[in-house]
């Protein structure tokens, strides 16, 4: 029995379920049907905290966080968490947020300026907007500045663009942040919650 060899010209077939379809379209599609972001189970959160690969890196390495992407929700640069509601909340997540950018910025974060770059929280449900809301308030006291963040209803994210998402990786040695930026609230220790 001889083998047959293929012609690279032969297209493969694709194994995914979308196959003549480009990779962001598909992303779009599955985060418009995804049953987590507008369902009554709220275990995923839309934060906008200036740059999406800094605040992308805090949220990966948080405990109970099991995915973390990077997109554009109402024009500003956002990552959508999803996470395991036994292992972490919705609150202490919102906890993190606070500290993980300066909320007092209005339209940027460190040397990057632009509506893009705004802190943002996009809730999913009205608990969600509700405990926002009053994590809003209890932040506030961190801060000698009034914080910026504006709380909106969620819409569709669009994924970000290859070379953003993969900035990091390829920048290993690169800091999340500037040295220098250091919010008010990020110099109280990671222990310390909002009561």
């Amino acid at each position: 029995m001889s083998k047959v060899s293929r012609s690279p010209l032969v297209k493969r077939k694709s194994n995914s379920i979308f196959p003549s379809l480009p990779r962001h379209l598909i992303f779009i599609l599955c985060v418009a049907i995804c049953p987590q972001a507008h369902s009554g189970q709220a275990n995923v959160a839309y934060f906008a905290g200036g740059c999406f690969w800094c605040t992308e890196a805090v949220f990966q390495r948080a405990a109970g966080v099991t995915s973390v992407v990077s997109g554009y929700m109402q024009r500003a640069e956002t990552i959508q968490i999803t996470f395991d509601p036994s292992k972490t909340s919705y609150d202490k997540l919102l906890n993190l947020f606070w500290r993980a950018h300066n909320p007092t910025e209005v339209d940027s974060q460190g040397p990057d300026t632009g509506k893009q770059y705004r802190s943002a929280i996009f809730y999913v449900d009205e608990q969600q907007r509700a405990v926002a809301e009053k994590s809003k308030g209890q932040a506030q006291k961190l801060y000698s500045k009034p914080i910026a963040t504006e709380i909106y209803s969620s819409g569709i994210i669009s994924s970000c663009t290859r070379k953003s998402s993969e900035f990091l990786p390829e920048k290993p040695k690169q800091s999340v942040r500037p040295a220098n930026h250091r919010t008010e609230a990020s110099k109280t220790r990671p222990e310390e919650t909002l009561s």
